[in-house]
């Protein structure tokens, strides 16, 4: 795993650099149109300390969720509210609970640098923490195919490999569990405004609960050291947060433009 530090003086032109350089490695020099180059993902997080784990698995907020009622609930709740456009399947209800809060197995990312930035300095901000925070980058075409092979990018939520990590909720009361161990992009329906505006795409897991502690991450697989881990992290100073998110700001990346909702008025 790679990390970069951005320097003291927090300039967005120096993290976009940054992100270009990283790109630069690992982009598809044989794409012939826009959705072969493989772009990366990004998540931002408040303190650059935290591992790659979802809500649901962070044991000091969650140690007795039960995922299977927790789903149950939401739905049942839900379906009141959301009327006629309620989602059709599993996963449209999976993605709507992780975009309303409720804990899960997803990990939120975008396809946008600037919106990861913008989480990972609101939340710095809002707890008000002293420490460095983060952007992180992922390739989902390597972390896919490092476990499938033949997978070629993120998964779909009707693909065969999908079905490994979402039981039906009926299974899921008689006792399937999760049938996956380390955790796979997926590529989400935009089943609601937020996704589509925040650029969202997830990483589901399974029974591994942090990413960045994986063997894939570490350079490890089936054993061996392998070189190119398409995973790595640039660590920002917490001095930087509050120019960096008046840029931001400037430039149309707040919550009013990525909450399209009631949301985006608070």
């Amino acid at each position: 795993m790679r990390y970069q530090v951005l320097d003291s003086d927090g300039k967005l032109q120096t993290f976009l650099k940054l992100v270009e350089e990283v790109r630069k490695h690992w982009i598809n020099d044989d794409a012939k149109c826009v959705g072969d180059e493989a772009p990366p993902w990004f998540r931002g997080q408040g303190d650059s300390s935290w591992g790659l784990i979802p809500k649901i698995y962070r044991s000091e907020f969650f140690t007795t969720a039960d995922e299977k009622e927790l789903r149950h609930e939401f739905q049942s709740a839900a379906i009141q509210i959301i009327g006629p456009t309620a989602p059709k399947n599993k996963w449209d209800w999976y993605f709507l609970m992780q975009h309303y809060g409720v804990p899960t197995r997803l990990l939120d990312w975008t396809i946008n640098p600037l919106v990861a930035l913008f989480f990972a300095l609101e939340h710095h901000l809002e707890k008000g923490l002293t420490c460095d925070f983060a952007v992180w980058i992922l390739d989902p075409w390597w972390l896919n195919k490092s476990q499938f092979r033949g997978l070629e990018g993120p998964m779909l939520p009707d693909w065969q490999e999908a079905e490994k990590f979402l039981p039906d909720l009926e299974d899921a009361f008689a006792g399937t569990r999760v049938r996956h161990r380390l955790p796979m992009a997926i590529e989400p329906p935009h089943v609601d405004a937020r996704l589509s505006s925040q650029g969202a795409r997830f990483v589901v897991f399974g029974a591994t609960k942090d990413l960045a502690r994986t063997s894939l991450a570490r350079g490890v697989r089936a054993g061996r050291k392998i070189k190119d881990v398409r995973l790595c992290r640039i660590d920002i100073p917490s001095r930087a947060a509050a120019g960096l998110i008046q840029k931001l700001d400037q430039l149309g990346i707040n919550r009013a433009v990525l909450f399209p909702d009631l949301g985006g008025l608070v």
